[in-house]
Protein backbone atom coordinates (compact mmCIF):
# COMPACT_ATOMS: atom_id res chain seq x y z
CA UNK A 1 0.00 0.00 0.00
CA UNK A 2 1.25 3.45 -1.11
CA UNK A 3 1.34 6.21 1.73
CA UNK A 4 0.07 9.29 0.45
CA UNK A 5 2.43 12.23 0.79
CA UNK A 6 0.86 15.11 2.37
CA UNK A 7 3.83 17.30 2.43
CA UNK A 8 2.12 19.03 -0.65
CA UNK A 9 -1.01 19.17 -0.04
CA UNK A 10 -3.52 22.15 0.87
CA UNK A 11 -3.99 22.19 4.86
CA UNK A 12 -8.06 22.93 5.87
CA UNK A 13 -8.09 25.01 8.48
CA UNK A 14 -8.77 22.60 11.11
CA UNK A 15 -5.72 21.20 9.45
CA UNK A 16 -3.45 24.92 10.16
CA UNK A 17 -5.10 24.75 13.72
CA UNK A 18 -3.82 21.25 14.13
CA UNK A 19 -0.28 22.19 13.01
CA UNK A 20 -0.37 25.06 15.35
CA UNK A 21 -1.14 23.29 18.54
CA UNK A 22 1.62 20.47 17.33
CA UNK A 23 4.09 23.97 17.20
CA UNK A 24 3.65 24.82 20.26
CA UNK A 25 0.52 27.06 19.92
CA UNK A 26 -2.09 25.95 23.40
CA UNK A 27 -4.94 28.07 23.99
CA UNK A 28 -5.64 29.08 27.06
CA UNK A 29 -8.12 27.53 29.49
CA UNK A 30 -11.64 28.97 29.93
CA UNK A 31 -10.51 29.65 33.68
CA UNK A 32 -7.50 31.81 32.48
CA UNK A 33 -9.46 33.24 30.24
CA UNK A 34 -11.97 34.98 32.71
CA UNK A 35 -9.20 35.49 35.23
CA UNK A 36 -7.73 37.80 32.60
CA UNK A 37 -11.43 39.42 31.37
CA UNK A 38 -11.77 39.97 35.27
CA UNK A 39 -8.34 42.24 35.39
CA UNK A 40 -8.32 44.51 32.35
CA UNK A 41 -10.58 47.47 30.89
CA UNK A 42 -13.37 47.49 29.13
CA UNK A 43 -11.56 49.50 26.37
CA UNK A 44 -9.33 46.26 25.77
CA UNK A 45 -12.03 44.03 26.17
CA UNK A 46 -13.31 45.46 23.35
CA UNK A 47 -10.42 45.08 21.24
CA UNK A 48 -9.83 41.73 22.54
CA UNK A 49 -13.04 40.57 21.85
CA UNK A 50 -13.13 42.77 18.38
CA UNK A 51 -9.95 41.12 17.01
CA UNK A 52 -8.02 44.47 16.40
CA UNK A 53 -7.44 47.41 17.67
CA UNK A 54 -9.04 51.02 15.90
CA UNK A 55 -5.96 53.20 14.58
CA UNK A 56 -6.94 56.59 13.01
CA UNK A 57 -6.45 56.85 9.47
CA UNK A 58 -4.04 59.48 7.77
CA UNK A 59 -7.05 61.75 6.80
CA UNK A 60 -8.23 61.86 10.61
CA UNK A 61 -4.59 61.51 12.24
CA UNK A 62 -2.59 63.63 9.74
CA UNK A 63 1.19 62.33 8.90
CA UNK A 64 3.56 63.19 11.24
CA UNK A 65 6.69 61.69 11.85
CA UNK A 66 8.22 61.14 15.43
CA UNK A 67 11.73 60.29 14.06
CA UNK A 68 14.36 58.81 11.82
CA UNK A 69 15.86 55.43 11.54
CA UNK A 70 19.70 54.74 11.03
CA UNK A 71 18.43 53.82 7.76
CA UNK A 72 16.90 57.00 6.83
CA UNK A 73 13.30 55.89 7.40
CA UNK A 74 10.65 58.15 8.60
CA UNK A 75 9.09 56.61 11.77
CA UNK A 76 5.57 57.09 12.44
CA UNK A 77 3.49 56.01 15.75
CA UNK A 78 -0.22 55.78 17.02
CA UNK A 79 -1.87 54.79 19.32
CA UNK A 80 -5.22 52.84 19.12
CA UNK A 81 -7.67 55.07 19.90
CA UNK A 82 -10.37 52.30 22.11
CA UNK A 83 -7.44 50.93 24.60
CA UNK A 84 -4.60 53.04 24.31
CA UNK A 85 -2.48 50.26 25.01
CA UNK A 86 -1.33 49.61 21.39
CA UNK A 87 0.91 51.20 19.13
CA UNK A 88 1.44 51.01 15.55
CA UNK A 89 5.27 51.49 14.31
CA UNK A 90 5.37 52.47 10.77
CA UNK A 91 8.34 52.68 8.88
CA UNK A 92 8.28 55.07 5.51
CA UNK A 93 10.52 55.49 2.73
CA UNK A 94 10.72 59.07 0.72
CA UNK A 95 11.63 59.48 -2.98
CA UNK A 96 11.94 62.23 -4.51
CA UNK A 97 10.32 61.58 -8.39
CA UNK A 98 10.86 64.39 -11.27
CA UNK A 99 9.38 67.54 -9.36
CA UNK A 100 7.05 65.59 -6.19
CA UNK A 101 8.38 64.06 -3.28
CA UNK A 102 6.23 60.23 -3.13
CA UNK A 103 6.00 58.35 0.57
CA UNK A 104 5.55 54.90 0.87
CA UNK A 105 5.09 52.74 3.94
CA UNK A 106 8.09 50.39 3.90
CA UNK A 107 6.93 48.40 7.25
CA UNK A 108 4.68 48.31 10.16
CA UNK A 109 4.60 46.57 13.79
CA UNK A 110 2.40 46.34 16.57
CA UNK A 111 3.92 47.87 20.06
CA UNK A 112 2.47 47.17 23.15
CA UNK A 113 2.86 49.66 26.24
CA UNK A 114 1.79 49.60 29.94
CA UNK A 115 -1.29 51.84 30.94
CA UNK A 116 -0.98 54.28 33.55
CA UNK A 117 -2.12 52.07 35.95
CA UNK A 118 0.14 49.09 35.38
CA UNK A 119 -2.29 47.83 32.95
CA UNK A 120 -1.00 45.52 29.91
CA UNK A 121 -2.83 44.41 26.80
CA UNK A 122 -1.31 41.06 26.65
CA UNK A 123 -2.12 38.11 28.90
CA UNK A 124 0.18 36.90 31.15
CA UNK A 125 2.98 34.02 29.70
CA UNK A 126 2.85 30.63 30.29
CA UNK A 127 -1.53 30.94 29.69
CA UNK A 128 -1.66 29.96 26.36
CA UNK A 129 -3.04 32.09 23.52
CA UNK A 130 -6.56 34.10 24.20
CA UNK A 131 -8.66 34.28 20.96
CA UNK A 132 -10.98 36.90 20.52
CA UNK A 133 -14.24 34.03 20.68
CA UNK A 134 -12.40 32.92 23.95
CA UNK A 135 -12.67 36.54 25.31
CA UNK A 136 -16.23 37.03 24.00
CA UNK A 137 -17.63 33.98 25.43
CA UNK A 138 -16.17 34.69 28.91
CA UNK A 139 -17.71 38.66 28.44
CA UNK A 140 -21.01 37.01 28.01
CA UNK A 141 -20.71 34.24 30.36
CA UNK A 142 -19.74 37.03 33.14
CA UNK A 143 -22.86 39.13 31.61
CA UNK A 144 -25.51 36.59 32.05
CA UNK A 145 -24.15 35.18 35.27
CA UNK A 146 -26.90 34.13 37.46
CA UNK A 147 -29.83 33.63 35.18
CA UNK A 148 -31.18 30.25 34.27
CA UNK A 149 -31.24 29.12 31.08
CA UNK A 150 -35.06 28.61 31.44
CA UNK A 151 -35.35 31.87 32.20
CA UNK A 152 -33.46 33.25 29.34
CA UNK A 153 -35.32 30.67 27.22
CA UNK A 154 -38.90 32.23 28.20
CA UNK A 155 -37.50 35.55 27.92
CA UNK A 156 -35.97 35.26 23.98
CA UNK A 157 -39.31 33.51 23.07
CA UNK A 158 -41.23 36.43 24.82
CA UNK A 159 -38.90 38.76 22.63
CA UNK A 160 -39.87 36.87 19.70
CA UNK A 161 -43.18 37.27 19.92
CA UNK A 162 -43.34 40.76 20.87
CA UNK A 163 -41.26 41.43 17.84
CA UNK A 164 -43.90 39.71 15.85
CA UNK A 165 -47.18 41.31 17.28
CA UNK A 166 -45.39 44.68 16.10
CA UNK A 167 -44.39 43.19 12.82
CA UNK A 168 -48.05 42.45 12.13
Amino acid sequence: MASKDTTTAALSIQGEQQEQENAGWVKASEDDVDLYVDGVSDEVLACRERGRHLFPTIRQAGIHFSEVDDEGLFIRRLACTCCLLAQRVERWEGVRRGGRTRFARVASSLVYLTGLNGEVYLAPAGRGHMTARQIGDSVASKALAGQTLTALRKAAKANAREAAKDSA
